[in-house]
């Protein structure tokens, strides 16, 4: 057999021609490798292969000399702070020259060896000591068995982490991570990306979606639909979230951290994303995981991380959410949360009036919708029934509601709520009729009581509305909360001031929540002109009971109230009331910055007299900001702007209570135009029906004509 040889290994070593019977064993002699052949030697006598030559491998294997290459380069070596390249060991040494094997090792410590590089046939310097080594290099030789076996596993393992991390680019790359959010108060089946994950109350899970076009779908236990979503799910190392109707509290908020020789700078505000259903953020460093309260800084050093986490402390979440969105002026938002949280409900009246307040914002056909399935849920309730046409007077669908309420009356002429339902949608002199007819054929039933009172009020039948609110007090202690003001005024009215007060006393000793408030709002009113008597009385019990910090007070419920609210807090409601009754350019102006929550908190008086001056001098953007507070229906409304602007109608079309009346006859008596002893008159019955003689007696004795 005639074996090729172009490195002379055979004429270097005579003993492995026997050897070569092995293949692995030529073919390194014939590639004139020594180093492969050193090595096919080893798997040779590893593998049980030339059993008959074990004791001359084992001899050649122990000579890794004879294996040696010429150096075609110097190995690097140097250190710096402990970790480098260097020389260790002094293996197979020659005491003929001095020579030994040592190891070419990146090691850490100076001397701890993680990685061997190969080995070399080296001599120490004469001037080497054993703190600073050099050596005289005369070849390159095979690494020993194990250190090589060594760094080919490290290798391997090297090569399976990139394996491994390309897998998971590419997994990664076709899969996203999605948090699924459960805001609500009960758990959520939630199907997406063909699987189904319960999602227990107020928690998160997190699934692994396939990149594209996914369908979402939650549904509760009982199978009430909670919210269905199309999402486009995209690979990448942000955040991707399922915020399930956009129920939960999410906030994404900036971590600031200083070195502790610095003060830290305040923190940005947090960003709610209440109402919003799909998230895609970037890169979150806190992702539902509390921050550390400390980081690691260099001195005077400063970093900023980002932290995403759900609202925890609130009791409850649509709360908090509503009113998030309602104080920033993004109520139409709450729409899907608010009317999933209705069909968890059943539909009750506190869920069904948060729904429809969500769905007017964003359009009144929207309310209507909502309104009418909360009828479809509750058919038997008065209330929702209620709410169901007080929205559709806002959408101008009061018409096809009246045909459809007359039906019903018609086919259930012994049912008292049937015969309610349809009387309190007629108008005029009809209406009243149609109720007070109702009244002596059911004078029980507190519906119909509570209609009577409300109409006789606005008609100014003082006797008849206490008669009412008497009778509706008999059957009823706790519906006439919604009428007191009624009561109030007629008895004010009819000379019976001290009876007002004590009345409203003894309500006040049994209410709760925000009867508490306006009981005491009327109070100061109507105590305001009573000799002896402190208007501030009750306020100051509600505001006690509220716990408030030293020095706090209710000063919006002041404000309406009318009274003084020196030291109070710069805030545009309140700015706007104490301005109003003095100054109708600045007040109107300031009105132009209230936001659809700040109208909650501006009287009746105060919103038709600003109103009517609106509309009056045609500032349409406050005409506008405050049209949005909805206090009258379309009807009445339009009836009252042109009142105001002076044109030829009377007010009998509109339903309004005294006050706004008053407001009304007043701004009008401002328009010269009219005739001056119309203007007159005007004033006189502003005067007369402002029976708690606040904001519109102020605004007629201090506005300039």
């Amino acid at each position: 057999m005639i074996i090729q040889d172009p490195a002379g290994l055979l004429h270097r070593i005579p003993e492995l021609q026997p050897l070569c019977e092995d293949t692995s064993v030529r073919r390194a002699v014939e590639r004139g490798d020594p180093f492969r052949l050193y090595r096919a030697l080893f798997w040779a006598r590893w593998m049980g292969r030339l059993r008959s030559h074990r004791e001359l491998i084992d001899a050649l294997l122990s000579r890794r000399r004879l294996f040696a290459r010429p150096l075609t380069s110097s190995p690097s070596l140097g250190r710096v702070n402990g970790f480098g390249m260097t020389l260790l060991g002094s293996a197979e040494p020659d005491p003929e020259d001095g020579t030994s094997i040592a190891t070419h090792c990146f090691v850490a410590l100076f001397f701890i060896p993680l990685l061997p590089l190969g080995a070399y046939v080296v001599r120490p310097t004469e001037e080497s000591n054993a703190l600073n080594r050099g050596w005289t290099l005369f070849a390159q030789v095979p690494l020993g068995v194990l250190p090589w076996l060594y760094s080919r596993a490290l290798a391997l393992g090297v090569l399976a982490l990139v394996v491994w991390g390309g897998a998971q680019a590419f997994i990664g790359s076709r899969y996203q991570d999605v948090h699924l959010i459960n805001g609500f108060q009960e758990p959520l089946r939630v199907e997406l990306a063909g699987s189904t994950e319960l999602i227990p109350p107020r928690d998160r899970r997190v699934v692994s979606v396939p990149v594209g076009p996914q369908r979402g779908r939650a549904v509760s236990q009982s199978g009430v639909e909670v919210d269905q979503v199309d999402l486009n799910v995209r690979s990448g190392s942000g955040l991707f979230a399922w915020n399930i109707a956009g129920a939960a509290p999410v906030f994404l908020e900036k971590v600031t951290y200083q070195a502790s020789s610095t003060a830290s700078p305040p923190g940005d505000k947090p960003r709610i994303y209440c109402g919003q259903r799909v998230l895609t953020l970037g890169h979150v460093d806190y992702a539902f995981v509390e921050p550390p309260s400390t980081l690691q800084l260099k001195r005077n050093g400063r970093t900023v991380r980002t932290h995403v986490d759900v609202v925890r402390e609130a009791p409850d979440n649509i709360q908090l959410c509503f009113a998030a969105l309602s104080f920033e002026d993004r109520l139409a938002d709450a729409l899907p949360f608010s009317e999933a949280f209705a069909r968890l409900k059943g539909w009750d009246l506190e869920s069904a009036n948060l729904a429809v307040r969500a769905a007017l914002e964003k359009d009144p056909g929207e309310a209507v919708r909502v309104a009418r399935a909360a009828v479809e849920a509750r058919p038997e309730e008065v209330e929702i029934h209620r709410m169901l046409q007080w929205v559709a007077e806002q959408a101008g669908q009061r018409e096809p509601l009246l045909g459809e309420y007359r039906a019903r009356a018609e086919a259930q002429p012994d049912s008292a709520p049937a015969q309610y339902l349809y009387a309190r949608l007629q108008r005029g002199r009809e209406g009243l009729a149609a109720l007070e007819q109702l009244a002596q054929r059911f004078p029980k039933e507190p519906y119909i009581l509570r209609a009577v009172i409300y109409n006789r009020w606005m008609s100014g039948d003082w006797q008849g509305t206490v008669k009412a609110w008497e009778a509706l007090r008999s059957q009823d202690a706790a519906a006439v909360l919604d009428v007191t003001e009624a009561e109030v005024t007629a008895l004010v009215a009819l000379g019976r001031r001290g009876e007002a007060l004590r009345l409203l006393e003894q309500l006040f000793a049994t209410a709760q929540g925000r009867d508490r408030h306006e009981l005491a709002e009327l109070y100061a009113r109507v105590a305001r002109a009573e000799k002896g008597a402190t208007p501030d009385t009750l306020i100051t019990a509600v505001e006690a009971a509220s716990q408030l910090g030293e020095g706090e007070k209710l000063w919006s419920l002041r404000a309406r109230a009318e009274l003084p609210i020196e030291g109070a807090p710069d805030a545009p409601s309140t700015r706007f009331m104490s301005l109003l009754g003095r100054d109708p350019q600045a007040a109107i102006q300031e009105a132009a910055r209230l936001k659809t929550p700040d109208l909650l908190y501006v009287g009746s008086a105060d919103w038709a007299l600003a109103y009517g001056e609106a509309v009056r001098t045609g500032v349409a953007t406050t005409e506008q900001i405050l049209g949005r507070a909805r206090r009258l229906d379309p009807t009445s409304l339009e009836v009252f702007r042109r009142f105001v602007r002076g044109e030829a109608i009377s007010l009998e079309g509109a339903e309004l209570t005294p006050e706004v009346r008053a407001a009304a006859c007043f701004v009008r008596s401002r328009n010269a135009t009219l005739p001056a002893q119309e203007r007159k008159k005007l004033v006189e019955q502003a005067r007369r029906e402002d029976w708690f003689q606040g904001t519109i007696s102020e605004a007629i004795a201090s506005w300039a004509p």
